[in-house]
């Protein structure tokens, strides 16, 4: 592929299978001769890490950690992207959106909204993993690692409200996260190879 490259987001609660997805779409794109990124937010980089590590209690001070760690991880994608690689990342504004605002102490979406959209660019396609939250739940229970403050059934049901919310607004594409991984690449190829003719 010659010229840009694509910006694939993967978005939606915890278990959805975001990860696994998005290293299938890597691979599929990397078989067809396109250099492909795998990444993900928070990143592994020097402000992703304090949130990796658990954050902080405050919810603005973490609403602005990931927003900052993502104005730093955006100009690394518009690099990569305008260097003619594809970019699929592991979560983008839209978790900011969704966790931060539907927290026991929400922090005001618009203004998650207004200062998302000052360090972030549009993905070429966002693609939302929708999945019943007990099912997502019965995924990262089974997966044997320790529980973070996010993974409790309750929240993770305001999340995907919100997610299905913005998911409205702008247009992402739902994918249903419950059919097996061979059926999940394949739907999102299929948008996926749409854009780049």
């Amino acid at each position: 592929m010659s010229g840009r490259g694509l910006f694939i987001v993967l978005e939606g609660i915890d278990g959805s299978g975001k990860t696994t997805l998005r290293d299938r779409i890597c691979a599929a794109l990397t078989s067809m001769g396109v250099t492909a990124i795998p990444t993900a937010e928070p990143t592994k980089g020097r402000i992703g890490s304090i949130l990796r590590d658990g954050g902080t209690d405050n919810p603005y001070a973490e609403a602005f950690l990931f927003m900052a760690d993502r104005a730093c991880h955006t100009d690394e994608i518009i690099g990569m992207v305008e260097d003619g690689r594809t970019v699929v990342c592991d979560r983008y504004y839209a978790s900011t959106l969704a966790y931060q605002s539907a927290g026991d102490t929400p922090v005001d979406i618009d203004l998650l909204k207004d200062l998302n959209g000052r360090v972030t660019v549009e993905p070429d396609i966002t693609f939302l993993l929708d999945i019943d939250p007990e099912t997502g739940m019965g995924r990262v229970t089974g997966r044997g690692e320790d529980i973070s403050k996010f993974e409790r059934l309750d929240f993770q049901r305001r999340v995907r409200d919100r997610y299905l919310e913005i998911a409205a607004e702008k247009g992402f594409v739902i994918l249903d996260a419950s059919l097996p991984q061979d059926e999940l690449l394949s739907v999102s190829m299929e948008y996926i190879m749409e854009r780049m003719r």
